[in-house]
């Protein structure tokens, strides 16, 4: 496996203030690590204690890398088809993938032991696509998102607890996506989720009620959403702007027009900031909520930035790419990113 070092001007130690005896702050440079070369990496998720970063994508591998030098320490066999999303128990005891290319029964969601890393349970054989997997805040339910339905399961068991139905656009529906749902947000309530499709809406569910129970309209189709920190902001990104939706007006707060499609969000230093990654390979750093551009790091990945992962300590993000590498920032360096000229960069010696 291959590492690089982006070389961007750097300052080595930033001074806060100037005078003697004031707290310095080391701002360290991106590492970058080939995983799955020419192999669009479609999701990665940090383990609860931060030494490990599950990854899945293209190559229709599960890999488990170490953050602090990039090394291998597992890898699964072959899955069916491409792996479109992973996800870790809050606990770090289970981890789930799906996978699927839509053309035949291939798709699947399994559920794995992260100590022996054997299958618990596994939904095989299925039609559609399986989207994204996420745990609930507890961890004992795993949200199944496919195309146009939403599924919870047991976490333990893989015992279905709820089946919140969606249709085709051409079905005359009273509720539920028209399309593939790409993202899900639980809320403080553990009775509400959020999610957004390319159906171009959001949509807040009730677990009881057993719909949806506010839609907000957008105009393009979305592919990640966030919650900011007190819970009454839904940030979407999709195909061209990134929105702010205000759950107690019911109105966007902001809307910003964006070059590129957005396909990766998360949110740092306490939801003060939003990074998100593009199409077209660029990792921005955004003020929330007015989302002024702080930084903008062009080309970070070859064929777009497809996931972004925060660490638990909310030191570092991993970003991983449509050009089969992960790549991990340190928030520090990305608040104080200055553009680098091409000859910066510089090639290091493979990690082994």
């Amino acid at each position: 496996m291959k590492a690089y070092v982006l070389l961007l001007p750097v300052l080595a130690w930033i001074i806060g203030c100037s005078g003697a005896g004031e707290k310095k702050t080391v701002t360290l440079p991106p590492r970058s690590y080939d995983v799955a070369p020419d192999k669009i990496i479609k999701s990665i998720v940090y383990t609860p204690d931060g030494k490990t970063l599950l990854i899945a994508g293209q190559d229709k591998k599960i890999r488990f890398m170490n953050t602090e030098n990039g090394a291998l320490i597992w890898e699964s066999a072959e899955r069916p088809d491409g792996l479109l999303s992973v996800a870790i128990s809050p606990d770090g005891k289970y981890f789930a993938a799906t996978c699927g290319d839509n053309t035949q029964n291939t798709a699947e969601v399994v559920m794995y032991s992260m100590d022996t890393k054997k299958e618990l349970w596994g939904k095989k054989g299925l039609t559609n696509d399986v989207q994204y997997v996420k745990f609930s805040p507890d961890g004992k339910t795993l949200a199944v998102l496919h195309y146009f339905n939403i599924i919870l399961y047991d976490a333990l068991t893989g015992n279905q607890t709820k089946f919140f139905s969606g249709h085709g656009m051409d079905v005359a529906a009273p509720w539920g996506h028209v399309d593939a749902v790409t993202d899900i947000e639980f809320t403080a309530d553990p009775l509400k989720f959020i999610t957004v499709g390319w159906d171009k809406n959001v949509k807040i569910w009730d677990i009881e009620i057993g719909h949806e129970i506010k839609t907000f309209p957008e105009g393009d189709p979305i592919n990640t959403c966030i919650l900011s920190a007190d819970g009454r902001q839904i940030i979407t990104g999709s195909n061209g702007g990134l929105h702010v939706w205000n759950r107690e007006t019911n109105l966007t707060d902001t809307m910003l027009t964006v070059e590129g499609d957005i396909q990766a969000m998360v949110s740092v230093r306490n939801g003060g900031y939003v990074i998100t990654g593009d199409e077209k390979g660029n990792l921005t750093l955004w003020q929330f909520p007015s989302l002024a551009m702080i930084s903008n790091i062009k080309n970070a990945h070859q064929r777009g930035i497809w996931s972004l992962a925060v660490s638990p300590d909310g030191q570092y993000v991993a970003s991983a790419g449509g050009d089969g590498k992960v790549t991990f920032w340190q928030v520090e360096y990305l608040m104080q990113y200055k553009p680098m000229t091409d000859s910066a960069a510089v090639k290091k010696d493979s990690v082994k």
